[in-house]
C-alpha cells in the first residue's frame, strides 16, 4: 500500500486481515476482507506472526512489566529508561530550559 493511501482504520484492518491469515483462520480471514472490503495488497511489515501480533506482544510485555512483578529484563529496562527520561525532561523544564521533544 502505498504512503498516499495511508489511512489509519483502513491500515488496521489490512493488519487484521494479515494476522486472521497468518493464524490460519482463512474463514474468518475471507469473511473480514468481503464485509470490511479490506485491500488485497501486500502489507508494508510483513512479519512471520504478523505485525499486529508482534505489536501486541511488545505492547503486552511493557503493559505486564507496569503491573505484575512477573515481567521480561528487557520490558523493564525499557520502563526504567523511559522514567530517567521523562524525570530528566521534567526536571529540565522545572529548572526553566527549553526542550525539543
Amino acid at each position: 500500500m502505498s504512503q498516499t493511501n495511508w489511512e489509519a482504520d483502513k491500515m488496521l484492518d489490512v493488519y487484521i486481515h494479515d494476522y486472521l491469515v497468518k493464524r490460519d483462520l482463512k474463514a474468518s480471514a475471507e469473511a473480514f476482507q468481503a464485509e470490511g472490503k479490506v485491500s488485497s495488497d501486500p502489507v508494508a511489515i510483513d512479519a512471520p506472526g504478523g505485525f499486529l501480533f508482534e505489536w501486541w506482544s511488545v505492547f503486552w510485555d511493557i503493559f505486564i512489566a507496569r503491573t505484575n512483578e512477573k515481567h521480561s529484563e528487557v520490558a523493564a529496562s525499557y520502563i526504567e529508561l523511559q522514567t530517567v527520561h521523562l524525570t530528566s525532561v521534567w526536571l529540565g523544564l522545572a529548572a526553566g530550559e527549553i526542550w525539543d521533544l
